[in-house]
Parts: structure tokens; C-alpha cells; sequence
């Protein structure tokens, strides 16, 4: 059944609860309680042999005994009964189920059976179920509660608005519902997914997208269910740009194990899913109070035209906080110009400031004007796409300002934040009148500044056009073949680089000392001797690589050191030969290339600064894969290394382009394979002086074992 089926989760006209309670104030007791507190327009069916009614309100023995339809089935009973249960809502055609009840996968092999059983029961006949352990769902739209969260007891009500929020943790999930609240955030639906037997966070995601009046999706995961379908929903939120906030905890030890080449130990799990979040515009946030800020930003939906800040303020201290965590941040304080700032020097005392940060100083205490013919200035500002406002004003002057800001902010699209910073005493009625209003109000710089910066951010990705990437035709086709080895060693390696228009020295593998003289023949002096071993994959700590080889005795004596030292090193390795191959001597810049396979999203591509430095620097960029030109620039763009490409100290421009072409090609070439290619290391690949091309002078490639193709060689 399709996720966006939840529909009908969220909006029961009848709902059984099985297992339900006479004492209200326990798990089981307390849905009837709150369904009722809030006046539930539609039929409650209280399921429990041992009573006759709840509250006055008819109670059942069994399902099957209820005479009406049944949209939704709360179960709060012990999971030995469940399969039971659930049979009995099948027979009476239940298809969706909230699960309270604990005692499955989480302790253990027997609670597993159980819950497996139930899952495969429940998928045999179109049944969804949310949980277990879940505490519930929330309809805040209808005010329908759906379970015995603290939050749904509030007697007031609950603010509805554009947010969805869904969380595996109960306690945290409805800890942030009810924290937004109190910030005059208002939301459409809440929902604790538990332990996810069924539904997952990210099915209900893809849901609430679906919901015309749910704009945001906020989100609290412990693990990513599915990595494929994450990224399916961030491109659909693009599309209808609605944002997606993601706090994510629970680090995977994925991808920190030993691994065969340098790629694969440079990022874990954790840092693939934040390429992801990235790549695919979901906003991270590292917890409920950032979660919060960010959301007070987004739902509002008034996006940034880019990423030029403007900063007021009536403290200078203020202003050079926000000018600090602004470069930290990568927003752009550029000074005001022409009209706006000739304006504004009229408007302050001569003593402040008109550059950017504006220093309004205290004299606004007494000229209230200031405040707002500044921001009035600024609004119309074409140089300016983002208006940070800061004061310490408190009590009627301060209320006063702030209801000013919030006309202006009303009738403009330009976002306009602010700072109040101060006790709830002083300032706490002029952050309520911002609050009522829709204006984003924080108490700090930090907080203020890292929220413009999601803003600025998710502007940006919404600007950027998608585009199709189109694969290569020219793309190296493989022939699957079983049982081949699961690693290919150099000589491999370049066959496949080659067929991937990517250049390697010409080079030659001698078996036997007898075959040196005759391999090397072809080849031009000085040469490079490397061991070929799938069992030494770091040739240079081996003592297998030997360098600037001059002539054919010094060939041969390479040949012998390097077959003594790699058996030395590794006493049962299985030596192949030894690979010569002409040395490189023009000068480039040592990069690499790499490709890391994840468990949850699949192929990503890395690469940055190569050589000894990779695991030194760790400067690296990464991408999942396929990727086109345009992000194979920004890629190398990013690097920290971007300046040894350009050109410094006399040295001439390398060729990025080159470097930029290779990285699609190999990009392709993993796209088309699947998933079968686990790792792959090019390193170094010396990027050569612009026109001169890229020759890459090492490389490896880890295959998942049972997938290990043979490659076919094109003439």
C-alpha cells in the first residue's frame, strides 16, 4: 500500500480502542480520555471484555462485536496477543492500527518472532501499522489525539498551523510539539512512528508532503529506514518546496571498520548522510532548541534572493557578533551603497554607524524613528536580501518597536529577523508581539545567525535548477561473472581507467625475473616498479615500489628487492608479478579519486588533495552519485586545495577541466554498475598544467565478491 495512504490514518471518522481502560489517567485509559477532552466528532468504540462502558460510552468484548465501520484500531495489549488482536481486525476489515503496546524487537530474539510475524500478517492483507511503542499520533487540523502523549492533554487546544512533525521518540517528538507551541508555531499533524514495525518516519514523510496545508516536515531519526527513499522524498519537497528539517542521532559504526582503500576510511555513514542532506536540501539540525529556530525560519515560507546580510543594531558589540558569526557562517555583510546608504547616514546620530553592521545607538531610545525608517530604507534595498534586526529595548518602547517591525515585516516579502535579547521581565512582551505576528524572534546572535543561515541556505537550493543528468554512452560495459576475485590490483585497474578516456603510463608486468628484460623493451627509461598483489594494497609500506629507474640491471635488481621485501612484509601473500611503467616526470598537483559504497544510499564519489597528504588533510568533497560537469566543478571548487589548482607562487593553472571530465566519467561508469562496486581508489592522479590532461598513476577497485565482473576490453 502506498505511503501517501496515511491519508486515512490521520483522519478516522471511527476509531476502536482495544485494550482500553476505566482508569483514565493509565496508557490504556488515557486515549478514551483525551478523544473525549477534545470532543471527537466521530465514533469511539471502547474494546474490553471486563467492562460494560467507559465514560458512558458503550463498551465491546471483542472487535468483531462492533456494529459499525472501524477506520482506525488503537491496541494497547500485551504483544503476546497481538497476532490474535490482529487477526480479528482483519476479519473486520481494520486497516490502520496505532500500536502502544511494548515487548517486541526490543527485547530480544522472542519479541522479534513475534514482531516479525505481526508485520508479515499485516502486509499479507494491506494493514498499516504505526509503532510499536509508539505513544500515538495527532491530528492537529481537526484536533483529533490518537494515543496518551502529555501533550495531548493540553486543556487549551493546540495551534494549528503548516508544520508536520514526525519522530521515532515519543517523549521527544511531543517535547518539541509542545515547545513550538509555546512559540506561537502551529502544526498540522504529530506523529511517533516507535519502533517502526511498518510505517517508518519516512513513509509518513512522504505523506504529510502530499498535505496541501502541510508546508514544513520536520523530523527526529534515529537510523534512515530507507536511504533511497529519503532522497526520493527531498527531491519531491524541492519540487512543491516544502522544507524538510532532519535531526538525526544514533551514529552508525558503518564505514569505521578497517577498509582496503584510502576512500573508504575518509567518511563513516554519518558523514554520507549529511552528503546527502546537502545534496538533496534537507536541513540537519543538531537538536530540539536548533529544530525550533529553524522551524520559526522556514514556515513563514519568505525566501532569501541570496545571501547579502544586513545587520541593525543599537549596540555596536552586538553588531560585531553578528558580523563574526556571519563570515563563520558563509553569510556576505557587503557595506551599504549609492542612495541606502546616503539615506540612513541622515537617518542615525552622526556618531553611529552606517556600514554594515548598522550601530543605531541608544539615541533610538529617544527617536524611535530610527529603528524603523532604517528598516523601511533597507526593505527597499536592492543589494540587500536579508534584514537582522537586534535590540536590548525592553518594556513599552521596546513593545513598541517591535510592533512596528511586525507591521513592516506584514507587508513585506523580504525577510526581516530579529534579536531581543534580555529578560522575559523587560523584553518578553515585545518577542510575544513579534511571535503573534509571524516575525522570527530569538534570544541570542548565535541562535538568531545560525537560523539565517538554513534560510539563506534552502533559498539557494530552491534557485538552483535541476537538471537531467545524461549518462555517457560511451560507458565501459561489464560481463558478470561469478566467483571472480573480489579486488582488482593496478594492472587491472588502468585497463579500466583507460576505457574511461582517462590517461595511465604505458606499462608492462613481469612474472619472473627471467621476463624483465623482455617485458621493459618497449618502455622508455625511467621507469617505476610496483608489486601487483591483492594482498598488499598499500604497495609503498610493503617496500614494493621502487622509483626513477634508470636502465635494465637496475630492473632487474628492482624486480628482486620487490618480490624479498612484499614476501617480507607479508609472508603468504600472493605475488603476481611486479608492473614497470614509464615514470612520470612532467610536474602536476597529486589529487585523487574515489568512490564509497553505503550501505544506505548507495555510490558516492570523493576526491580531493592526493598522495601521502589524503589521510593527513582529509580535504575532500564528496558527492552521491550520478553527477554531471557543473557538479564535478563544484566539487573541486570546494576544496580547501582549490588554490594549488589554480596557479600560486608562479606555477601555472592545472587542468581542472580534465580533472572535472574524469570525475563524470567514473561517476557514470559506478551508476551504471548498480551497487556491485564497493570501493575505489585512484590516488595519485597528477593533474598536469591546463590543456595537458590528467594521468592517473595508481589504482584499485573492491568489488562486492559475488558481483565481480570481468572486464571486457574494448578493441
Amino acid at each position: 500500500m502506498p505511503a501517501n495512504n496515511l491519508k486515512d490514518f490521520f483522519h478516522p471518522q471511527s476509531i476502536a480502542i482495544i485494550g482500553a481502560s476505566k482508569d483514565l489517567t493509565s496508557i490504556s485509559g488515557k486515549p478514551m480520555k483525551n478523544l473525549l477532552q477534545h470532543k471527537f466528532e466521530g465514533q469511539i468504540y471502547p474494546v474490553n471484555p471486563r467492562y460494560e462502558e467507559i465514560e458512558g460510552v458503550k463498551c465491546y468484548s471483542s472487535i468483531l462485536d462492533i456494529p459499525g465501520k472501524v477506520d482506525l484500531a488503537m491496541i494497547a495489549i500485551s504483544a503476546a496477543r497481538l497476532l490474535s488482536i490482529l487477526e480479528e481486525c482483519i476479519q473486520k476489515e481494520v486497516y490502520n492500527i496505532l500500536l502502544f503496546s511494548s515487548g517486541f524487537a526490543e527485547i530480544g530474539e522472542s519479541g522479534r518472532k513475534i514482531q516479525d510475524a505481526v508485520a508479515k500478517l499485516a502486509k499479507e492483507n494491506n494493514v498499516r501499522i504505526i509503532g510499536p511503542n509508539s505513544v500515538g499520533c495527532l491530528n492537529v487540523k481537526e484536533s483529533i489525539p490518537m494515543g496518551f502523549a502529555t501533550s495531548m492533554e493540553a486543556e487549551n487546544g493546540f495551534k494549528r498551523g503548516n508544520i508536520g512533525l514526525v519522530s521515532q521518540s515519543g517523549a521527544l517528538g511531543f517535547s518539541v510539539f509542545g515547545l513550538a507551541q509555546e512559540e506561537n508555531l502551529g502544526f498540522t499533524y504529530v506523529v511517533n512512528t516507535g519502533n517502526e514495525m511498518d510505517v517508518t518516519t519516512i513513509d509518513t514523510m512522504e505523506s504529510m508532503l502530499e498535505d496541501e496545508e502541510t508546508t514544513v516536515i520536520a523530523a527526529y531519526m534515529e537510523g534512515v529506514p530507507d536511504g533511497q527513499q529519503l532522497i526520493q522524498v527531498a527531491k519531491r519537497a524541492k519540487v512543491l518546496k516544502k522544507p524538510l528539517i532532519i535531526l538525526k542521532t544514533g551514529r552508525s559504526e558503518i564505514g569505521k571498520e578497517a577498509a582496503s582503500s584510502h576512500t573508504a576510511s575518509l567518511a563513516g555513514s554519518e558523514e554520507m548522510f549529511e552528503v546527502i542532506a546537502k545534496q538533496y536540501g534537507i536541513l540537519t539540525v543538531k537538536d530540539i532548541d536548533e529544530m525550533i529556530d529553524v522551524m520559526k525560519i522556514v514556515s513563514r515560507r519568505k525566501w532569501a534572493g541570496g545571501r547579502k546580510l544586513v545587520t541593525v543594531s543599537n549596540s555596536g558589540a552586538a553588531g560585531i557578533a553578528m558580523a563574526d558569526f556571519s563570515e563563520e557562517l558563509g553569510l556576505s555583510l557587503e557595506p551599504l551603497q549609492g542612495k541606502t546608504k546616503e539615506v540612513i547616514e541622515a537617518t542615525i546620530p552622526s556618531y553611529g554607524s552606517a556600514l554594515n553592521p548598522i550601530d543605531i545607538t541608544a539615541q533610538a531610545l529617544k527617536e524611535q524613528h530610527i529603528f524603523t525608517e532604517t528598516i523601511e530604507t533597507l526593505v527597499k534595498d536592492d543589494n540587500t536580501d536579508i534584514i537582522v534586526i537586534q535590540t536590548t529595548f525592553g518594556g513599552a518602547l521596546g513593545e513598541e518597536i517591535c510592533r512596528k517591525v511586525a507591521e513592516i515585516d506584514k507587508r513585506e516579502e523580504k525577510p526581516i529577523i530579529v534579536t531581543v535579547t534580555g529578560t522575559e521581565e523587560l523584553t518578553g512582551k515585545g518577542r510575544e508581539v513579534l511571535r503573534k505576528n509571524g516575525v522570527p524572534v530569538y534570544k541570542t546572535t548565535y541562535d538568531t545567525m545560525l537560523a539565517v543561515k538554513h534560510l539563506a541556505d534552502l533559498s539557494e537550493f530552491y534557485r538552483t535548477e535541476d537538471r537531467a543528468i545524461a549518462m555517457s554512452s560511451e560507458i565501459v560495459r561489464l560481463k558478470p561473472r561469478d566467483n571472480r576475485t573480489a579486488v582488482w590490483t593496478e594492472e587491472k585497474s588502468k585497463a579500466l581507467l583507460k576505457q574511461l578516456a582517462i590517461t595511465v603510463p604505458l606499462n608492462a608486468i613481469a612474472e619472473s625475473y627471467q621476463e624483465v628484460e623482455q617485458v621493459i623493451a618497449d618502455l622508455k627509461f625511467p621507469l617505476v616498479a610496483k608489486v601487483i598483489s591483492k594482498d598488499i594494497l598499500h604497495k609503498t609500506d610493503a617496500g614494493g615500489v621502487k622509483l626513477d629507474i634508470q636502465n635494465i640491471d637496475e630492473s632487474k635488481q628492482a624486480f628482486e628487492d620487490i618480490i624479498a621485501s612484499s614476501k617480507n612484509y607479508k609472508e603468504d601473500a600472493l605475488v603476481n608479478g611486479v608492473l614497470f611503467e614509464e615514470m612520470l616526470v612532467e610536474k602536476g598537483v597529486e589529487m585523487f579519486i574515489g568512490i564509497k559504497q553505503d550501505p544506505q544510499f548507495g555510490s558516492f564519489i570523493v576526491c580531493g588533495l592526493g598522495g601521502i597528504f589524503i589521510e593527513v588533510l582529509k580535504d575532500i568533497a564528496i558527492r552521491h552519485v550520478p553527477i554531471d560537469k557543473a557538479d564535478a566543478l563544484l566539487m573541486v571548487e570546494e576544496l580547501k586545495g582549490y588554490a594549488l589548482l589554480q596557479g600560486i607562487r608562479g606555477s601555472g593553472k592545472a587542468d581542472i577541466e580534465a580533472f572535472a571530465d574524469a570525475l563524470v566519467n567514473i561517476s557514470d561508469f559506478v551508476y551504471a554498475q548498480n551497487g556491485s562496486l564497493k570501493e575505489m581508489d585512484i590516488n595519485p592522479i597528477m593533474v598536469l598544467d591546463e590543456g595537458k590532461g590528467i594521468v592517473a598513476l595508481d589504482g584499485l577497485l573492491v568489488w562486492n565478491k559475488v558481483e565481480a565482473p570481468d572486464l571486457v576490453v574494448n578493441p
